[in-house]
């Protein structure tokens, strides 16, 4: 396990799927910022929270990780052998910051030949075959970042603009374990209803290993409002990941039939 998220977590305690469809894989955010440096590191993987190596003809299809201040972003730089690895110096104070990060959208089809990272016109030409169904896939990632023990709502409570976001409606510092902790699911600006969320905390699955059932389980479930509302119940303390899926109709479907996108939230919950 990254430092990054060994120091997190034991910060928090002491205070208190592709393609997105070919392969499943997660994305998330890990961060931790001390004397003057944010370091965060870049989860595409199985295995959250530990971020693990992206595949050289993968790294392309992330926009570099960004820290969001109330004064705007500032892009991260890609730092040392971790490919996965971001840092940035900064003069952060005690308050409310988030860390973000960006899956290109990106086309991925199947067909005879299984999946291609390709539209339909470009799986015929790799091919020679249809493709039987194509997607555009395109994920978000979202961490709040508490210092110095903030609880305020000054970045965290503001969209940032990602196609698919979630967006927090109080500080998740204020959430206790079995409280509501309200988040605003947003869809091309919009309130996204009926959306389904799923979270779970670090460990939930114990050491399981990727392609286990029990993977699949989660310990939060629910669905939006009809305002893109979900109170998402922590059941303990830890380090929590939250996500949802929304499909959209691909307006041409020669290229593509639908886009995909996942964004996912993490937090810390206190004691």
């Amino acid at each position: 396990m990254r430092k990054i998220f060994s120091v997190l977590l034991a910060g928090a305690f002491f205070a208190a799927s592709f393609g997105v469809s070919a392969e499943a894989h997660e994305f998330w955010v890990n961060a931790e910022y001390k004397d003057g440096l944010l370091k965060a590191d870049l989860g595409y993987g199985h295995e959250y929270p530990d971020p693990e190596p992206i595949a050289a003809d993968r790294t392309h299809l992330f926009e570099p990780l960004k820290l969001i201040t109330a004064e705007g972003a500032t892009e991260m730089a890609q730092t040392g052998a971790d490919n996965f690895h971001y840092e940035a110096a900064a003069d952060l104070k005690k308050g409310d910051y988030l860390v973000i990060g960006n899956y290109k959208p990106t086309f991925w089809a199947k067909g005879a030949e299984g999946w291609k990272q390709a539209d339909k016109a470009k799986y015929k030409e790799l091919t020679k075959a249809d493709a039987t169904y194509a997607e555009e896939a395109a994920m978000y990632a979202k961490l709040v970042l508490n210092l110095d023990g903030a609880e305020g709502m000054d970045v965290i409570t503001k969209p940032v603009g990602q196609r698919l976001e979630m967006v927090p409606q109080v500080n998740p510092a204020t959430v206790k374990p079995g409280q509501r902790f309200p988040v605003l699911i947003l869809v091309d600006g919009k309130p996204a209803k009926t959306a389904e969320v799923k979270a779970v905390y670090a460990g939930f699955a114990g050491d399981t290993k990727d392609g286990d059932p029990a993977n699949e389980y989660k310990a939060f479930y629910g669905r939006t409002d009809l305002k893109g509302i979900i109170n998402i119940i922590p059941s303990k303390a830890g380090y929590w990941n939250a996500s949802v899926e929304v499909k959209v109709p691909y307006a041409d479907k020669t290229v593509a039939d639908e886009s995909v996108l996942v964004s996912r939230l993490t937090f810390m919950i206190a004691e």
